[in-house]
């Protein structure tokens, strides 16, 4: 796929971190929001965000825009889209959104609309029709519909980041993985001096703490990503970029963590 615009949401008051992953990477920051950095780059850029990022919650590549006043207009210009060129029939489809438009009082009628048009618009190009519901396990198309215009994008996480897939137990209410990894780049902590963390809870500082300090990309825990379901997926690239990362997880660090709690 050719550049695109490439949107990285986070939790409100994490941008500045995020800011600086994105740059980090050696890409561009085209604008910074109250939750989320716009960039710019190609599919493999995406790939690259999802397997660094530390404290964004999902990459969205930019599909295109298009005006839709009502459920009608979302689906007529969601029908147009070129969605074979994407996906294939046998890809798994889910369809989220954030709406404010008020035609619409519950935004699952809009993910209801796209993923008929979606879906509709293979079976007629490719004759059969994918599969589809809510769960993020396949290929995820993302809309932000607001007043009569909707931003259509592929959501290249799939789940959000923060599942980064180390937690096999979850808590009640453990802090989030990206959450953590913000707060812990706000200490400056690099893995030199040692991080103390009284009532850890489950461990989540001291687990991201942890990583940051090795230097381990927090997408090697993960196995699946929204953008392995894409068309032209290149898996020999992304594994590539897979190895290049362990390569560069460091065996250990001077300082010493202190997670504690009853």
């Amino acid at each position: 796929m050719d550049k695109s615009r490439i949107v990285i949401t986070c939790a409100k008051g994490v941008t500045p971190f995020l800011k600086e992953e994105v740059l980090s990477l050696d890409l561009p920051v085209r604008s910074v929001s109250v939750a989320g950095v716009e960039t710019e780059g190609t599919m493999e850029d995406a790939m690259r965000l999802n397997l660094f990022l530390r404290t964004g919650q999902r990459v969205l590549f930019w599909v295109g825009d298009l005006e839709a006043r009502n459920a009608d207009e979302l689906y007529a210009g969601l029908f147009r889209i070129a969605w074979e060129d994407y996906f294939t029939p046998d890809e798994y489809l889910c369809v989220t959104s954030a709406v404010d438009n008020p035609t619409i009082r519950d935004s699952r009628y809009a993910n209801l609309k796209g993923k008929d048009a979606i879906v509709d618009r293979i079976k007629k190009k490719l004759g059969r029709r994918p599969d589809s519901g809510p769960a993020r396990t396949g290929a995820v198309v993302d809309l932000y519909w607001k007043g009569d215009r909707c931003s259509v994008s592929l959501d290249t996480s799939g789940e959000p980041l923060y599942r980064r897939g180390y937690r096999k137990i979850p808590l009640q209410a453990p802090m989030q993985e990206t959450l953590a990894a913000a707060v812990v780049a706000a200490t400056g902590w690099k893995g030199k001096r040692n991080f103390v963390n009284p009532m850890c809870g489950s461990g989540t500082l001291a687990i991201e703490a942890a990583l940051t300090a090795l230097n381990k990309a927090p997408g090697l825990i993960r196995k699946n990503f929204g953008f392995m379901h894409l068309r032209g997926f290149n898996r020999p690239s992304w594994n590539a970029m897979v190895q290049a990362a362990r390569g560069r997880i460091r065996k250990s660090f001077p300082g010493k963590i202190v997670a504690t709690d009853i």
